[in-house]
């Protein structure tokens, strides 16, 4: 891998856009169609910690994208200075919006209440190959698809809207072959992923119907199969950074925690110069509290000293990195600033994820995601004759089949998810409930927390309006 293939301007289909096509232009373009994408703005609605949060100073998955973009930017930038310098990159803008385009693009996959609502699906999935016939003869019939679900993932998902759902052509947004690679923190699905082996296969990156579109990625951009695009590691680096430091903000901001406890929780927590270090830094913040907030103070300082590690550590293994043999973070963990972002990340998985009033939500959502998908599952249990009846809107003989049901649950669909669907299945009819399935989780997973909960109630007869 080299830094003039992987930041690149091809697409996997060419723009129609009337505009120059320089590498700062088209990458340019890249954010640009993120940012002025429904799947983007549903992530005001998304949870990051707290779904269905009213307190509009508690991060959304939004607000969270674009601070992770924002760390993202900083390192890149911070690396693209050193590259010009040593001729490595003639310009610095094409590497920083590719890196702050995968940063914004990094959540766009995730279902409603994030974490539990991936769960939520891939359990359901399980459970129902376990008890229902038509899920259990596809579950042996189409196991390498089937998996897909039984271990669901925002990030898979996140590839799918982006090559894929959103477009008229079934390109989705059309973005870089640089972008998308950059997007793609792990580059395995599921059926061939080896749990435990290193970061790369700690979660399924794309599902298997869009192994193609992805492999079309990795050979434009010459990089091999299964290999991270090195700028994915600033990506990942930026959203470490950010999301633990964000948790500690909103668990204060709701009185859930308190910043003395905070402090002192992870002073304990930590030795040597980790210690040292923490307690400098919390003391400079107590002595500048009378111009700037303590916990500003420290999160900004945190941010600075990690994003320069990054940098460091970037170009440190820069060889390893290129070949593909370096799977470790750039946050160094013999590092100060990794020892203190680990224990403050124990600290809210102790007192914050763990809080009652984020349980009692999860829970909530749990039962919606799994409520939905079982009003929706009739459409998944008739065969494909009658499926093709009913997605054709044959009154007719929906009426003489007794399909008025599965009638009205079809119309529910996006009309976007609908084409995507019968895309797939007339290239692979074979494998036509595999799509049956996506295009049921792409309509569940682009909801946002407060629409899955109306269509919950609405569904269940709890309310009509």
């Amino acid at each position: 891998m080299k830094y003039g293939t992987i930041i690149s301007t091809e697409r996997l289909r060419p723009t129609t856009t009337v505009r120059e096509h320089d590498l700062t232009s088209e990458t340019e373009s890249d954010k640009a169609r993120v940012l002025f994408s429904a799947p983007f703005r549903r992530l005001q609605k998304k949870a990051q910690v707290f779904p269905l949060e009213s307190n509009a100073a508690v991060r959304s998955r939004l607000t969270h994208s674009l601070e992770v973009a924002t760390i993202g930017r900083q390192i890149a930038q911070k690396i693209a200075k050193e590259l010009v310098k040593t001729n490595e990159i003639s310009d610095s803008d094409p590497l920083v919006n590719i890196v702050e385009c995968a940063c914004l693009l990094h959540d766009i996959g995730n279902p409603p209440f994030g974490h539990f609502g991936e769960a939520a699906i891939s359990n359901w999935f399980k459970n129902k190959g376990l008890e229902n016939q038509p899920f259990e003869q596809h579950r042996k019939s189409i196991t390498s698809h089937y998996v897909d679900f039984e271990n669901f993932d925002g990030n898979a998902q996140g590839l799918r809207i982006i090559t894929k759902l959103q477009g008229e052509d079934q390109y989705g947004l059309n973005l870089t072959c640089s972008t998308i690679a950059a997007y793609l923190k792990y580059p395995h699905p599921e059926s061939t992923r080896e749990a435990g082996k290193n970061n790369f296969h700690k979660k399924p990156g794309y599902f298997l119907t869009e192994d193609a579109s992805i492999k079309d990625v990795w050979d434009r951009l010459k990089i091999p199969h299964y290999v991270r695009s090195p700028l994915t590691f600033i990506m990942e680096a930026a959203d470490d950074i950010a999301y633990c430091l964000s948790d500690i903000e909103d668990g204060i901001e709701k009185k859930i925690i308190r910043l003395d406890d905070v402090l002192k929780d992870v002073s304990n927590a930590l030795d040597g110069k980790a210690k040292e270090d923490w307690e400098e830094l919390t003391l400079k913040a107590k002595e500048n509290k009378e111009t700037i907030n303590e916990f500003i103070y420290i999160r900004t300082n945190i941010i600075n000293r990690a994003t320069n590690i990054a940098k460091q550590s970037f170009l440190k293994n820069a060889d390893g990195i290129f070949q593909g043999n370096f799977h470790e973070t750039l946050i160094e963990k013999q590092s100060s600033e990794y020892k203190i972002l680990k224990a403050v990340r124990n600290f809210v998985s102790l007192n914050v994820y763990t809080s009652r009033e984020a349980e009692v939500i999860e829970l909530s959502g749990n039962s919606i995601i799994t409520g939905l998908l079982d009003k929706l599952s009739p459409l998944l249990e008739i065969d494909c004759e009658n499926f093709q009846t009913v997605l054709n809107k044959d009154t007719e003989k929906t009426k003489e089949l007794g399909l008025q049901i599965h009638s009205r649950l079809i119309n529910l669909l996006p009309s976007q998810c609908k084409k995507s669907y019968k895309h797939e299945a007339t290239a692979n009819p074979e494998k036509e409930w595999i799509y049956r399935a996506h295009l049921i989780i792409d309509y569940l997973s682009g909801m946002t927390d407060d629409f899955a909960l109306e269509m919950y109630q609405k569904l269940m007869g709890i309310r009509t309006t």
